[in-house]
């Protein structure tokens, strides 16, 4: 993923620090991928291109194994993240892993950016051993949150944002087509949560690298328009995700 690897490069560091300052703001998203994988006490699987190994932070804040691997094409996201298990730097789409030498293995919020997502996908399977599952998380399709990076972050950003957002059944045909089986399929609306506006602001520039030009009201304004809004003494953000998950024959 070339790609992903140019804008991470860039702004990996920035990504990391906004889920180190705001640890939970993604916890439901992470908590829905978490739940296709379905671990064990003893599972070991791999987190792919999660920044920096995000995804495992988050289960381990579940009180689930962290991943046994953090697998990311840009060095600069390992680098500067926080997490705890062994780095592995290679791409999503040839992973360098033995066939089966996982219980699962996930992608969370990359595969827009990815050239070839089959590849990615098959690569997931591969290396998920009979029994286990390959996962994948992304942003829906035509939902406000694709239309928000592509729109706002896309202008605001000097890497830019050209996501490849995928409908629910086309991502479920890159596993399919992987090989996959018993594939579960869902469209889930979560929040990303703070505890004021500021935070998300805050959150929001760093996690999307934003121009240091750009300002905290323009950041406000276009979170707005995504739906965000104060609830409960805080701030919320709506995400539509999509996840899909198989099990390899």
């Amino acid at each position: 993923m070339f790609e992903y690897q140019t804008l991470f490069d860039a702004r990996g560091a920035l990504y990391n620090r906004a889920n180190r300052l705001y640890p939970g703001a993604r916890a439901e998203e992470a908590r829905a991928m978490l739940r296709h994988l379905a671990l064990a006490p003893a599972s070991r699987w791999l987190d792919t291109c999660a920044g920096g190994g995000y995804l495992s932070l988050r289960a381990s804040a579940e009180a689930l194994p962290p991943a046994r691997f953090a697998c990311d094409e840009s060095l600069q996201f390992l680098r500067s993240s926080d997490r705890p298990q062994a780095a592995c730097l290679a791409t999503a789409g040839a992973l360098p892993f033995p066939d089966r030498s996982f219980d699962a293995a996930a992608c969370l919020a990359a595969l827009h950016h990815a050239e070839d997502p089959a590849a990615v996908s098959r690569e997931l399977l591969r290396v998920t051993r009979p029994g286990g599952r390959a996962a994948l998380g992304d942003v829906a399709e035509g939902s406000a949150a694709s239309r928000f990076l592509n729109g706002f972050v896309d202008r605001r950003t000097e890497t830019g944002h050209r996501g490849r957002f995928y409908a629910l059944d086309a991502l479920a045909g890159f596993l399919r087509a992987a090989g996959g089986r018993e594939i579960r399929s869902e469209r889930v609306e979560i929040a990303w949560r703070f505890s004021s506006e500021e935070d998300a602001t805050h959150f929001c520039r760093d996690l999307f690298g934003l121009e240091p030009a750009t300002r905290d009201s323009e950041i406000r304004t276009s979170l707005l328009e995504l739906g965000g809004r104060p609830e409960g003494g805080g701030f919320r953000i709506p995400w539509s995700m999509h996840y899909v998950s198989a099990g390899r024959r």
